[in-house]
């Protein structure tokens, strides 16, 4: 059965005037890594302050998996830091801890294994971005500065794939394909076929179990000219969670300041304020949400354009450092109903620019219902100004056309090139 290692993407502080990290990209690994990211705790107190290795790659596990175990393990060292059991790390979801622990951090580098975990996968695989290993950096005397070495972590995931199914290609005229022949998916794969005729101006027809398909090749050029562009919102809407919930912008005032980012970039935010933030109250629980949904121009972008790559920079802060479902101050990309991007959130109460780290993969078509959602809860946040960068290569030759679908099944797809027959 095939295993796969997850490994976290981004880290959660809960105190950024106490703890720093430096050289963070070395825990972003696997613990086999050999270097390590540094947390220092400045604060002269034996007061505990936490950091939260998160954002690990759930989605690299197939949707149809059948996962039959998992374990979690960090890798890690400490110096000047506690290591009683009583402030070993934990498994969190979001700032809360949840069942799952391992040893104490000694000042030896091990690799610790997380005991004790009732959740089953579903449940840790639905906290998503919220789950996380949760070190405790608190100083083990208040006069010796507490430094945790942070090596990497991951969730080693063992699972098998059920119901392999049979994708055949058959090509007839003068040309390739790839892949060619046989190949293995499963049900809710997405299976993509390249065709590259040895004559360009040759018409390429497509077939998928004997059903007419060429209408859904997508063109791919090559030469031509690459440009980047950056756009900033046209514009945006709201929406809440709940019939009784509002947007706040104090105790007593009702509207947001969702404005300030439209026509603003990162770089030139339409505000610079540390008060203007907005907030959702509902009629008693005050776990209701609300959003604004900008929207974005991408017209001018050719229609022959091949998207190469997508920055997405927003410049805001949070009103409070925690996150969970009443601390939001969260930012992701979509094209129409479709989420593009991870979730990011604002994760300190002074303006900076958070820049999207996988922004996903966009087509020219999808752009055109390009949207960005800023969602606050209880404790929310602001939003100044939003850049889109876009890089992209237009205009060339006629190079190659791909074929994708969604496997159900097994399937045939036939491929004509020219004047061959099938």
């Amino acid at each position: 059965m095939p295993t796969i290692r997850l490994i976290p993407s981004t880290y959660y502080l809960s105190s950024t005037q106490y703890l720093s990290v430096s050289n963070a990209a070395n825990m972003y690994h696997n613990t086999d890594n050999t270097s390590y990211a540094t947390v220092t705790n400045s604060r002269t107190s034996t007061t505990s302050y936490y950091i939260y290795l998160r954002g690990f790659n759930f989605d690299d596990i197939p949707s149809t998996a059948v996962v039959s175990s998992f374990s979690v393990k960090l890798k890690a060292y400490e110096s000047g830091v506690s290591t009683s059991d009583s402030y070993k790390p934990y498994l969190a979801d979001g700032t809360t801890a949840i069942n799952g622990s391992c040893p104490a951090i000694t000042a030896t580098a091990s690799v610790h294994t997380f005991t004790g975990i009732t959740a089953d996968w579903e449940t840790i695989s639905g906290y998503g971005d919220d789950f996380g290993i949760r070190i405790n950096c608190r100083r083990a005397s208040r006069n010796t500065t507490g430094h945790m070495y942070i090596y990497g972590a991951e969730i080693e995931v063992t699972y098998s794939m059920p119901d392999p199914r049979t994708i055949t290609t058959t090509l007839s005229g003068s040309g390739t394909i790839s892949p060619s022949g046989q190949s293995t998916a499963y049900d809710g794969d997405e299976f993509e076929l390249t065709i590259t005729p040895t004559n360009i101006s040759d018409t390429v027809t497509v077939t998928l179990n004997g059903t007419n398909v060429t209408s859904e090749l997508e063109e791919h050029y090559s030469g031509g000219s690459s440009t980047s562009t950056s756009h900033t919102a046209e514009s945006f809407t709201t929406e809440l969670s709940a019939s009784g919930a509002n947007f706040y912008i104090s105790s007593s005032s009702t509207g947001n300041y969702f404005n300030y980012a439209v026509g603003h970039t990162a770089e030139s935010p339409g505000s610079t304020s540390t008060s203007y933030n907005t907030y959702v109250k509902d009629n008693g629980s005050n776990t209701a949400t609300g959003w604004a949904w900008y929207t974005f121009d991408f017209s001018a972008i050719p229609e022959t354009a091949e998207v190469q790559s997508i920055e997405v920079k927003c410049y805001g802060a949070c009103e409070n450092t925690t996150h969970d479902a009443t601390h939001k101050a969260d930012m992701s990309l979509y094209s129409g109903s479709e989420l593009k991007s991870n979730i990011q959130h604002f994760s300190s109460t002074s303006n900076s620019t958070v820049t999207i780290s996988d922004p996903g993969e966009w087509t020219r078509d999808e752009l055109q219902n390009a949207k960005l959602k800023f969602e606050v809860a209880y404790y929310g946040g602001r939003l100044f100004g939003i850049t889109w960068k876009v890089t992209y290569s237009y205009g060339g030759s006629l190079h190659h056309y791909t074929y994708t679908y969604t496997v159900s099944g097994n399937a045939t797809i036939a491929v004509v090139i020219g004047g061959g027959s099938g």
